[in-house]
């Protein structure tokens, strides 16, 4: 734990100080490479070579972590696309899967996302509270210190409302940071027995009580195949916009519909999946300044050989985030598991990885103005890991690295265990 007594922290001797994108730290000449940082107020104060830092940085006034050219610093991981709440354990549809089952016959059989949202229904509020906490302290220690949570395994007015109380409670109760998505149009549930239509009536309803209790500030809605149409989506995300809403979309994740162009002509934050866009709808989403996030867990678990295309999106000049898509059918919350996916499977080099997983996902939270790199005058959420470069967390695959996390210039996890004040 730091020490109370001093003025700040000084984290020296990086072996590589990965950065990210910054306008406010400027080198004090031009083939400066930093390996120091000055964190003071939970804010990050300085930027430079060690020799430079520690000569104004002294140890009397800041508590100096050394890393001896041993340990990689980086921003903490910025994980925007997770379904954080939900009840049920779905492991036994793995057997399922590998024998070839399909979606359909495995839903068919009483799993699927049916089953999760029975599951979830049934819970109370404290079952579902416990469970989030759990997994939150599974992504803090993996260098995770800001979310994106969504609703989604309610699909009833109740139980909807019911998982965004509890997003709302554990982001109370927890050191990282939960940003809340209304997903109430996950898919229609099948015991629901109107229409497409009426079922979007049904969670447009919703939106004056989720406004109200400030519930959510994006709403998500899936446009897909076997999932909503355009038409439906454009009714469901214009009325929410009209709310104040801000929105992001599951899209062409099973089938190009044209998800990704609504997407930019509705201006939303994010565009997620994105397995089967197109270049056409890249060029719309840089053009609308929309962030593609991409989440390469979800295929792994499905066992496809389709991955989004993420040099498609970059060469168009989109930001481009990697999430984890943490849910019950993709158990994954490790996001240094999902930079090495993104290496492996979309052929991302490891810093355009971990540009994804940190600037991208606070960009695709509309936060990169305060998380997600490390600059001066941003909050001071900072990951040390016991690698020596950035290449080595997709090299050395399936490890957790995290030695030190910093939230808001504060030491929430030490030599890779959670602190308890």
């Amino acid at each position: 734990m730091q020490n109370s007594q001093k003025e700040g922290i000084v984290i020296s001797n990086a072996s590589e100080l990965y950065l990210g994108p910054v306008s406010n730290y400027e080198p004090i000449y031009s083939n400066e490479i930093p390996d120091a940082v000055v964190i003071k107020n939970g804010l990050i104060e300085a930027i430079g070579e060690t020799s430079t830092i520690l000569s104004n940085y002294s140890k009397f006034d800041y508590e100096i972590i050394d890393c001896k050219k041993k340990k990689t610093v980086c921003p903490s991981f910025v994980d925007s696309h997770t379904h954080l709440v939900f009840a049920g354990d779905r492991s036994h549809e793995l057997r399922m899967k590998i024998q070839g089952k399909s979606y359909l016959e495995i839903a068919q059989s009483g799993g699927g996302i049916m089953f999760s949202v029975n599951k979830t229904r049934e819970a109370s509020k404290l079952e579902l509270e416990a469970l989030a906490l759990k997994r939150l302290d599974e992504m803090l220690l993996h260098g995770t210190t800001t979310i994106e949570a969504k609703s989604g395994y309610g699909l009833d007015a109740k139980s909807e409302i019911k998982i965004l109380e509890v997003i709302q409670s554990v982001n109370e109760k927890h050191p990282i940071d939960i940003v809340p998505t209304f997903l109430g149009c996950h898919i229609k549930p099948a015991d629901y027995l109107g229409n497409q239509w009426e079922y979007i009536e049904s969670m447009i309803q919703l939106l004056p009580q989720i406004k109200h209790q400030n519930l959510a500030e994006y709403v998500d809605i899936w446009t897909d195949k076997g999932a909503f149409s355009v038409e439906e989506s454009q009714h469901f995300l214009n009325e929410s916009k009209k709310m104040g809403f801000k929105l992001r979309i599951h899209a062409d994740e099973l089938e190009n519909v044209g998800a990704a162009l609504m997407a930019a002509e509705l201006e939303a934050v994010s565009a997620d999946h994105l397995l089967f866009a197109e270049a056409v709808s890249a060029s719309a989403l840089a053009q609308s300044q929309v962030v593609a996030n991409l989440l390469p867990a979800t295929p792994f678990v499905l066992m496809l050989k389709k991955y989004a295309n993420y040099r498609m999106f970059k060469d168009a000049g989109v930001e481009v985030a990697l999430s984890s898509d943490f849910n019950p059918n993709c158990y994954i919350l490790d996001m240094q598991s999902v930079i090495g996916l993104g290496s492996f499977m979309m052929k991302m080099l490891p810093e355009e990885a971990l540009r994804a997983a940190t600037y991208g996902g606070a960009k695709a939270l509309n936060r990169e103005n305060e998380i997600g790199s490390l600059d001066i005058g941003k909050k001071a959420d900072v990951l040390i890991l016991d690698i020596p470069s950035v290449a080595s967390i997709p090299y050395r695959f399936g490890i957790n690295h995290t030695d030190t996390v910093f939230k808001d210039g504060k030491i929430i996890v030490k030599e890779g265990k959670k602190i308890t004040n």
